[in-house]
């Protein structure tokens, strides 16, 4: 037996290394001039859709978290001074922030703009005649160092952020237009919610500055000679260095660059082209074009990567010394995973904390030895209080918790019907009805306090173990964040070491963000 386990392991081992240096070289025999340059191109043009898609998120998370602040009573445009110190910190959060509007349905509105490395707070009351407006001057401390008082008819509700707001449940994201006191062109993503202490409707929104994110994006130049443009359906480009007119867009008519001309020609001339890689030919030289929409949802705006041919075929032969390189590197791991499998035919590897549905006995058992650390947890029930002898929401809270903190971090094992101290009780202290009772609870739970939309992490099954049923959770690392949501409240929760801790919203908004890298 353990010559044939040998023998299998040795042709697994040859299998691996014949992939290891076929595979580089099939690729490079496979591909054509235009294979290579659409995966050349789509790469840059997709590395600009996704640093757009993260700042989005992180955007819409900060706004949320805002939308929960004021509703509970924490944003008062009453105290302007406590209501800047309150948002300077935004600014660290989302650094691409060029401003914040607080603004109620009478008018009155706050608003927070980064200068520098200070700030300018203006707080208007509309429903003030004469002198209603304070504009302030705060040090980057966030002290402030001047106040001065005039008359202002400036009315938020004329802006193009807050109607959106007030009729949505969730984040609108404006059209480019020009800021009210920057005069720059920007757009701005708001949020409204209803403060519950006297139930008026507010509205928050943050400006982003176009120059801000589209200068990141004409930095992935993906070659020395490579051209990035930022474009709109309505012949409306963005270009550096260009006039700009009052949405940050330079019409096509004022465009003198030939280039430019002839690839935005390609792609509103044959729109079935949008999301492909097409061939330009200017002065004696191919230029290899690919075009994405920065939002998949809202197709208006587009980014456009033009790269000569040159380029291409310099960056290929480059990328086959690399390749020659992996495939050696990859000899070096296949030799290494040969030792490694030679060495567990000897020392069977034990350190896994997977549960394995093919042997659920012996893996639970396993389980349990290792006792409760950050990937392994146990409680006794799954409703059952064994004080009270009755179903207990704070029972199934607890075990909750621990799934999301799972979710979380790393994810992990919960075993349902086994105490702290290991020891193997069953859920038939939950007096189930049937196992099909059990799982429906189970799924109920979770779209509750979780989410149906995040059971897809999640895997529930029940094991026969001494005569008793244990509940087996097994949970794999959620790509999104994962709030457990208890009435009007939500939670977050990570895993640290065998126990599930909360996050404050401020910990919790940074770990999100670390999380997303």
């Amino acid at each position: 037996m353990s010559n044939m386990r040998f023998t299998r392991d040795l042709l697994l081992v040859l299998v691996i290394l014949s992939v290891a240096i076929i595979t580089p070289v099939a690729y490079f025999a496979s591909q054509a001039s235009r294979d290579i340059s659409e995966q050349f191109i789509e790469n840059a043009a997709d590395q600009a859709v996704a640093r757009f898609q993260s700042m989005t998120l992180s955007v819409e998370a900060t706004l949320g978290l805002m939308r929960d602040w004021g509703a509970s009573g924490e944003l008062h445009l009453e105290k302007d001074d406590e209501l800047a110190r309150l948002l300077f910190p935004v600014f660290s959060r989302e650094p691409l922030l060029s401003g914040i509007s607080v603004a109620n349905i009478d008018g009155n509105s706050f608003y927070l703009q980064r200068d520098g490395d200070r700030f300018r707070s203006r707080l208007v009351r509309l429903d003030q005649a004469g002198e209603n407006t304070e504009e302030k001057l705060w040090s980057s401390d966030y002290e402030l160092q001047e106040t001065t008082v005039s008359a202002s008819t400036f009315d938020p509700r004329n802006r193009p952020w807050f109607t959106p707001a007030l009729a949505s449940d969730d984040v609108c994201w404006t059209q480019p237009y020009t800021f009210f006191g920057m005069q720059k062109a920007g757009i701005s993503a708001s949020t409204s919610f209803v403060r519950r202490k006297d139930n008026r409707q507010i509205v928050v929104a943050f400006d982003i500055l176009l120059g801000q994110p589209f200068q990141e994006f004409f930095k992935l130049a993906p070659s020395e000679h490579s051209r990035v443009i930022i474009f709109r359906h309505d012949n409306m480009l963005f270009i550096p260095g260009s006039r700009e007119s009052e949405s940050g867009f330079t019409s096509m008519t004022d465009v003198e660059d030939a280039l430019v001309r002839k690839v935005h020609a390609n792609w509103t001339g044959e729109k079935a082209l949008a999301d492909k890689v097409v061939s330009v030919f200017h002065e004696g030289r191919v230029w290899w074009c690919g075009f994405r929409p920065l939002d998949i949802e809202n197709r208006s705006t587009w980014i456009g990567v033009m790269v000569p041919e040159n380029d291409i075929i310099q960056h290929a032969g480059r990328r086959m010394y690399r390749v020659i390189g992996m495939g050696v590197l990859s000899l070096l791991v296949a030799s290494g995973l040969a030792v490694w499998l030679v060495y567990r035919n000897r020392h069977p590897f034990s350190g896994a904390i997977l549960f394995d549905p093919e042997d659920p006995e012996a893996c639970i058992r396993r389980l349990i030895g290792q006792g409760e650390n950050r990937a392994v947890e146990f409680k006794s029930t799954m409703r059952m209080n064994l004080h009270t002898e009755k179903p207990g929401k704070e029972i199934e809270l607890a075990w909750i918790k621990g799934v999301a903190g799972f979710l979380n971090t790393d994810g992990g094992v919960l075993l349902l019907g086994v105490t702290d101290d290991g020891e193997i009780t069953g859920l038939e202290r939950d007096v189930f009805e049937s196992e099909d009772k059990c799982r429906l609870h189970f799924k109920n739970l979770i779209s509750k306090h979780i989410g149906a939309d995040l059971s897809k992490y999640i895997r529930f099954l029940l094991v026969p173990i001494e005569g008793k049923t244990v509940g087996v959770v097994n949970c794999v690392r959620a790509e999104e964040p994962v709030f457990v949501k208890d009435g009007n409240k939500e939670h977050f929760y990570i895993r640290n070491g065998p126990s599930s801790d909360e996050l404050p919203v401020s910990q919790a908004l940074n770990y999100i963000k670390r999380r997303k890298r």
